[in-house]
This record gives structure tokens, sequence and C-alpha cells, in this order.
């Protein structure tokens, strides 16, 4: 019936995908040679990803403003429902994924991308003072979130508090961000250009674009890395200063003041890295290994203070 719903018919499953989410993406050939990107959802998590990825890339591909760079999107090909699921079918962008990127490469790769994903953090940019409203979104919800997944009421509680004092009354700047920018979401060239940018269900409008680099830089390949991100927050909430003079340089070219240099920026990262996780499948809150990797390290090291 699936097969039967895409445009031109005849399409076949070329490969499946790994995904960590209930979104399961195939690469799919058309009969004519073509080849494009088909992601199917059954669950509720998994069709709200998919409709809100197709119009949030309706949206910027329909900005004038954004110019060429609209050509690092994937263009939506089709959309809809077949049975219990929904599906969408997206161009195919060149390159290669970024985590097959040699490890001595990963400086001129986060260099790259950073550049890549500047048009889009300039679109709307604004200055604000931080307010309810947005520390509610940025803190109270995700924070909310974690607290029904995994019983840390009390440390949550002292998680939020300090980052609402950390946090309000401070001016920031505001853009559109990807929400979800690591190596595996960025296609490069041979010669290490950036030839398109994937997974766009979590793109925000006048959101924190420093929330895009520092998740990036948490994310990037290093030789010998084997900790999960909650292991990797973890370790740097243990250290004098979370990020490196270098990191809090190529921070400061999207953040304002002082955010790059306390905990505020790390706490933020990873609130919204695992309250993503808890939305994307109900398989992160049921697994304990899960939590004890991501979660409990870094509310052991809150606890700590």
């Amino acid at each position: 019936m699936l097969r039967a719903a895409l445009p031109d018919g005849d399409w076949w499953c070329e490969r499946a995908l790994r995904t960590v989410s209930d979104v399961t993406v195939y690469i799919v050939r058309a009969g004519h040679g073509e080849t494009a990107v088909l992601k199917v959802a059954t669950t509720g998590s998994g069709v709200t990803s998919l409709r809100r990825e197709h119009d949030l890339l309706i949206q910027l591909r329909s900005d004038e403003q954004l110019g060429d760079w609209r050509g690092l999107l994937p263009v939506p090909v089709a959309a809809g429902s077949v049975g219990p699921s929904d599906y969408l079918v997206t161009s195919r962008l060149p390159g290669r994924d970024g985590r097959k990127v040699a490890p001595e490469q990963t400086t001129r790769l986060t260099s790259a991308a950073i550049q890549a994903i500047a048009p889009l953090h300039r679109r709307l940019n604004t200055a604000r003072v931080v307010d309810d409203a947005m520390l509610g979104l940025w803190v109270d919800e995700p924070a909310e979130r974690i607290m029904r997944a995994v019983p840390c009421d009390r440390v949550i509680d002292r998680l939020t508090r300090a980052l609402h004092s950390d946090l309000a009354g401070r001016k920031v700047t505001l853009g559109w961000t990807h929400g979800d920018l690591h190596p595996g979401n960025i296609m490069t060239s041979g010669d290490g250009r950036v030839t398109g940018i994937i997974d766009w269900n979590e793109a925000r409008e006048h959101d924190l674009p420093v929330l895009d680099i520092a998740f990036w830089l948490l994310n990037m390949p290093r030789h010998g890395r084997t900790r999960e991100f909650g292991g990797r927050v973890a370790d740097r909430l243990d250290r004098g200063l979370p990020w490196t003079p270098e990191e809090q340089r190529v921070l400061g070219s999207v953040a304002d003041g002082d955010l790059t240099q306390g905990r505020a920026l790390l706490l933020l990262v990873w609130l919204r890295h695992v309250a993503s996780n808890l939305e994307k499948s109900a398989w992160y809150a049921e697994s304990p290994l899960w939590s004890r990797r991501n979660v409990i390290p870094v509310l052991r090291q809150v606890a700590r203070g």
C-alpha cells in the first residue's frame, strides 16, 4: 500500500538506515534511477516528528531571504498517511555522512559545519532578555519530561533553580536553530564542503543558536571516545571550566557575554537532548541502561554541586 502511494509508483527499498527514534528511515530508488529518503512512522511520537519535519522544511524552503542556502535542505517530495502509518519522502542530498570524516579532519569539519549553519542562525536574529516564558521553554518543560521518566525530582529541582538564577534577566541572541546538529546530520564532499544538512524535525524559531554549536562540540568524534553523551557532559561538569578556551572562542561567535564560561550552557544542552530523546521514543524511558549512561552521571554531578 505504501509503495503504491509514493509519487510515480515504481519505488523499491535499497536499504534501511539505523535510527534512534520511532521513525524508520529507508533509502529508496525509483524505476528511472532517482534515489530518495523515505521516513515511515506508526507511533504517535513518530507521526508528530514526521509532520513537524515536513512543515518546517516547507517553511524554510519558502523563505526567500535564506536565498541559495536553501540548497542545503532536503526537498519534500511527498507526504501522507497509509493505514496506520505516516510517511515523508524527501530528496537525497549528495555527500557522505559527517561521522565518516577522519579524526584528523574534525577541526576542519567543525569550521565547515558552523559556516554552513550560520545563515540559518542569523535569520530572525534578535537580542532579548531572558524572561519567564523562555525559562519555561528551555528549562522547565524539558525538566518535567525527565522527571516523568526518571525518579529524580529533588536533583532536577536543584538544577532548574540554578538555571533560573543564572539565566533570568540575561541578554541573549535568538535566531533559528537546527536542534540536532551533530556530524551524523551533516553531509560533506570529498574536499570538506558541507553539501547538505538533514533531519529538521527539531528546528526552532527564536531559539538559542549557541545550543546548536555546543551540541556539535559535545558530539565531535575524537580518538578513543567511548562514553555516551551523559558521561561526556558529567566529565565536563567535573572540571573547573566546562569548555576549553578554543571551544569558548567558537561558542562566542554566536553567544553573548559569559554564557560560554559557566555550567549553564552545558546543562541546557543536556536537558534538551535528554528530553528530546524521551520524546522521540518510549524506549529511552524504559531503558535502565540508557538512563545509567545518560541521566544518572549528570544528576550525580549536579547533586555534588
